[in-house]
């Protein structure tokens, strides 16, 4: 029996701010394309897949 398991709400809003910028930019974005607040959502998504990783939540 697995369990499941649920994605905390930091990362959930990390990938629905994700999802918002692939359809549009937000105020933040430069012309460039950088965004700050898709930067820290990368971030915060790649910590969190490291975290399961090291305590084995696959």
């Amino acid at each position: 029996m697995t369990a499941h398991r649920e994605l905390p709400l930091l990362v959930l809003l990390a990938w629905e701010c994700l999802d918002q910028h692939r359809r549009g930019r937000c105020g933040k974005c430069a012309e460039t394309g950088f965004c700050p607040l898709v930067e820290a959502a990368r971030g915060r998504i790649r910590q969190w897949r490291r975290f399961r990783h090291v305590w084995g939540w696959r």
